[in-house]
């Protein structure tokens, strides 16, 4: 799975980097993680507003930082 965490790099997009991070360690599961923080990128996803995070394309959260509990539940969905 890929996991992308939109962001221009405030502490809120850095904790849920980092959160994202953590629930691919507990998973033990094969998913890449990756940091976008290109404004046009985002544009052109929808994102409206940071962090946001998505998997495998699918937008999961924007505008909060989710735990890395709630992370781990949308892998395991």
């Amino acid at each position: 799975m890929l996991i992308e965490v939109f962001g221009p790099g405030c502490a809120k997009c850095e904790t849920l980097l980092k959160h994202a991070k953590h629930a691919v360690e507990q998973s033990g599961g094969d998913h890449q993680v990756v940091k976008i923080s290109d404004y046009a990128t985002m544009a052109i996803r929808g994102i409206l507003s940071t962090p946001a995070l998505a998997i495998d394309g699918q937008l999961k959260s924007q505008g909060k930082v989710v735990s890395s509990d709630e992370i781990a539940a949308f892998l395991k969905a």
